[in-house]
C-alpha cells in the first residue's frame, strides 16, 4: 500500500494530469488509502503552573483501529480560549506512535484550553482532529480572568470502579493501601501474552472540577461525522517523514532551471539535492530526526544572490469552530491550591536531581560514510593553512589554483589512479560549499578531519567527480562560510523522546530529598510481553487517593482502557 502511495505522490507532484486522471486520483484516495484517526492519552485535564502536561500519541487506521504505518509525522497543538496557539509540537511517528510533554510556565494564564492532535493527512476532512478540553490554574497571577470564582463548594461524586474494558485484561495491585515512599507493584491479569502498545499514568486525585478525559474506547465518537474531501486542495500524507514544500523566486522572474542543494548544519544524514518545477516549486522530505531548527538552501552551480526562498506553512486545522467553557473554581479549595502550588515549587527546586533524561538521536553520518578515506588532523603534524595541509597530509586530494586566481579542490580517481578534472563536491559540517576559496582561506587549526570519496558520485540529479568532507572542531558550520547565496529558513524539529524520571528508593540515596510528586509515574511505552508482567513504581510523601490510568491498543486493534485506585496513608 505504501509503495502505491509513493507512486501516486510522484505523479501528483511532478506530472501534469488531465481531468479524467484527476477523477481517478480522487477515487484512489477515497477508496484505496486508509483514513487515520488520532487518540491522545493525557496524564490530566487539569494542570497547575509548574507541572507537566504529558501525552502519548496514537495514530490509528480508522477502520481497523490498528496503528497506522501511513503517516510518519504527527502534530499536537495547545490552543487558548482566544484561539491562539500556546505550543505546537511536531512528532516523529514510529509505527504510529510518539510521546512528549509540555511544562506549564508561570506566565501562562489560568483558563480553558484545548489540546488538538492530528496528522497532515487527516486535514483533508473538515474538523478531523483529536480534541480534548484542558484547564490550567495559575495561582501566581494576581488576576485570573480566565476563571469563574464561586463562593460555595460543589461536591463532585467520584466512582471508584474499574472502567469497562473490552479486552479480557486487568491489573492487580499487591495491596490497596500504601505508606509514603513504598514500592507499588502492578501485575497483569489476563492473557499470558498481550501484544500491543500502551501508556500508563499514576496520579493523585483531587475534587476540583475538570473536563472528563477521553479514553481509548470512546475517543472515536468525535470522528463519527467526518467527510473526507479530495476535490479541492489535496494535503499529502507524510509517508516518509516531514514533507517540506516551498518555492524559488528569481528576482528577474525567470524560470529556475538549476537544482537545489538542501543542507542542515551539523546534520550529515539529511544532505540532499532536489529538482524544481518550472515555476520554482519544490519539495523534500526530512526522514530522520534533526536537532537544528534551520535549513540552508542554495541553487546548484550558482554564485549569484538573485533569488529568494519561501517555505510554505505546514497545514493547520481551522480553529474557528472551537468552543471553550470557562473553568469554575470554588473558594473552598483555596488551601488545597496553596498546598499544591508550594509542592510544585519544591519539586521544581529539586528538578536537577529528578530530571527526565532526553534521548537525542544519533547522527548516522553521510550515506557514503563507509567509503570515505578519513584523515583526523590531530593524528598528524598540524599546518596552519588548508593548502599546506592537503600537500602534507591529504593523500589523493589537492588544492588547485585556477587561472582566474580562485581555487578548486580535486581528488584522485580511485578506479583509474588518475586525477579527476572537475572540482569535487565540498561538504563542511553537513553543508555544501560551492565556493572552494572559503575553505582555502579558513584556519586549518579549526578543522578536525578531512575525508575523501574517490569515486564518481551520483547525487540526486547531479554528478560530481568525488567528494571532500570537512568536519570542523566545533561542528557548527562557522559563520565565515555563510553568504547571501545560501538562504537560511527556520524549520520545526520533532520532539526528542525522553525517559521520564521515577525514583528508586532501594538503589538511590534520596533520604534528604523531599518528594511531593503528584504524578507518581508516567510511562508511555508499556508492553506486557512474557517475562514483563510486573510494573513497579514508588509512592511519594503525599497522602490521599491515587488513580492508575492505562490506555492503549492491542495489535489486533482492540482498545484497552483501565483505571484502578489505591490510597497512600
Amino acid at each position: 500500500m505504501v509503495k502505491k502511495i509513493y507512486i501516486f505522490l510522484f505523479s501528483v507532484l511532478f506530472v501534469n494530469v488531465g481531468n479524467a486522471q484527476i477523477e481517478d486520483q480522487e477515487n484512489f484516495l477515497q477508496n484505496e488509502v486508509l483514513k487515520e484517526q488520532v487518540y491522545l492519552h493525557l496524564n490530566s485535564s487539569l494542570l497547575f503552573s509548574g507541572e507537566k502536561l504529558l501525552y502519548k500519541f496514537y495514530c490509528l487506521d480508522s477502520e481497523t483501529r490498528k496503528l497506522s504505518e501511513l503517516s510518519k509525522t504527527g502534530w499536537v497543538v495547545l490552543v487558548n480560549s482566544d484561539k491562539e496557539q500556546v505550543f505546537k509540537h511536531k512528532l516523529q511517528l514510529r509505527a504510529g506512535q510518539a510521546y512528549s510533554d509540555f511544562f506549564i510556565p508561570s506566565n501562562l494564564p489560568s483558563g480553558a484550553y484545548k489540546i488538538l492532535a492530528y496528522t497532515a493527512w487527516m486535514l483533508n476532512a473538515e474538523d478531523n482532529y483529536f480534541e480534548q478540553d484542558v484547564y490550567i490554574l495559575n495561582p501566581y497571577q494576581s488576576e485570573n480572568k480566565g476563571l469563574i470564582l464561586k463562593d460555595s463548594i460543589a461536591t463532585f461524586s467520584q466512582n471508584i470502579t474499574v472502567e469497562k474494558n473490552t479486552s479480557n485484561f486487568n491489573l492487580k495491585l499487591n495491596k490497596s493501601s500504601f505508606s509514603s515512599r513504598e514500592l507499588v507493584t502492578l501485575t497483569s491479569d489476563g492473557p499470558s501474552k498481550l501484544n500491543g502498545n500502551f501508556s500508563i499514568s499514576v496520579r493523585r486525585k483531587n475534587n476540583l472540577k475538570k473536563p472528563e478525559l477521553l479514553n481509548s474506547t470512546n475517543f472515536n465518537e468525535s470522528y463519527e461525522n467526518i467527510n473526507w474531501d479530495f476535490s479541492d486542495t489535496l494535503i499529502f500524507p507524510e509517508v516518509r517523514g516531514s514533507l517540506i514544500t516551498g518555492k524559488v523566486i528569481r528576482n528577474d522572474d525567470q524560470q529556475v532551471s538549476n537544482n537545489l542543494i538542501v543542507s542542515f548544519p551539523g546534520e550529515e544524514n539529511q544532505l540532499n539535492i532536489i529538482s524544481t518545477k518550472e515555476n520554482g516549486e519544490f519539495n523534500f522530505t526530512i526522514d530522520q530526526a534533526i536537532n537544528e531548527e534551520e535549513v540552508l538552501i542554495q541553487i546548484a552551480n550558482n554564485q549569484n544572490n538573485d533569488y529568494s526562498i519561501e517555505l510554505k506553512q505546514n497545514p493547520q486545522p481551522d480553529l474557528g469552530s472551537l468552543n471553550f467553557e470557562t473553568p469554575e473554581v470554588y473558594q473552598g479549595f483555596k488551601e488545597y491550591i496553596l498546598e499544591k502550588s508550594i509542592n510544585n515549587q519544591i519539586e521544581n527546586a529539586y528538578s536537577a536531581t529528578k530530571a527526565d533524561r532526553t534521548i537525542f538521536h544519533d547522527n548516522s553520518g553521510y550515506f557514503f560514510e563507509e567509503n570515505l578515506e578519513k584523515f583526523n588532523l590531530d593524528d598528524y603534524t598540524r599546518f596552519p593553512e588548508v593548502t599546506q595541509t592537503f600537500v602534507e597530509i591529504i593523500e589523493n586530494g589537492r588544492v588547485k589554483r585556477n587561472a582566474d586566481g580562485s581555487h578548486s579542490i580535486l581528488v584522485r580517481n580511485k578506479n583509474t589512479n588518475g586525477e579527476f578534472t572537475l572540482p569535487a563536491l565540498l561538504v563542511l559540517d553537513g553543508v555544501v560549499i560551492q565556493d572552494h576559496d572559503k575553505l582555502v582561506s579558513f584556519d586549518a587549526e579549526g578543522i578536525e578531519s578531512i575525508g575523501l570519496l574517490r569515486n564518481k558520485f551520483f547525487f540526486g540529479p547531479e554528478i560530481y567527480q568525488g567528494v571532500v568532507v570537512v568536519e570542523t572542531i566545533e561542528g557548527n558550520f562557522p559563520e565565515v562560510f555563510r553568504d547571501d547565496t545560501i538562504k537560511s529558513q527556520p524549520i520545526s524539529t520533532t520532539q526528542n523522546p525522553k525517559k521520564y524520571y521515577s525514583p528508586d528508593y532501594q538503589s538511590e540515596n534520596l533520604e534528604r530529598i523531599p518528594d511531593y510528586r503528584t504524578q507518581l509515574w508516567w510511562n508511555p511505552t508499556i508492553n506486557f510481553e512474557p517475562g514483563k508482567k510486573h510494573l513497579k513504581f514508588y509512592t511519594s510523601d503525599l497522602t490521599g487517593e491515587f488513580e492508575i490510568n492505562l490506555q492503549g491498543f492491542t495489535d489486533d486493534g482492540e482498545p484497552v482502557s483501565l483505571k484502578k485506585y489505591f490510597r497512600v496513608e
